[in-house]
């Protein structure tokens, strides 16, 4: 399992990142997505929840999420990618 892991960089790229360039990526989400991945990711709310906050139907809550979080996967791996933190 930890060579596995070791050996995906795209689930292990994290560690290389400081709070300042997660902070960063976050705030280049487009306002409804980032919206969601803050209450999900860093508030832990439940998608029932977030739906309540936002008026948006729990699916559109999940697409957003969904959305939300892969749009920052890439900005975090493309940033990753470009300072040489991981290996292609």
């Amino acid at each position: 399992m930890i060579q596995e892991e070791e050996s995906n960089p795209e689930k292990n790229f994290f560690k290389n990142l400081s709070s300042e360039h997660i902070r960063q990526a976050i705030e280049d989400l487009p306002e409804e997505w980032r919206l969601t991945v803050i209450l999900a990711d860093i508030e832990d709310y439940s998608y029932k929840e977030i739906a309540e906050v936002t008026k948006f139907p729990i699916g559109t809550v999940m697409s957003k999420l969904h959305r939300g979080r892969n749009l920052l996967r890439k900005k975090l791996l493309k940033y990753v990618k470009e300072e040489k933190l991981i290996k292609e």
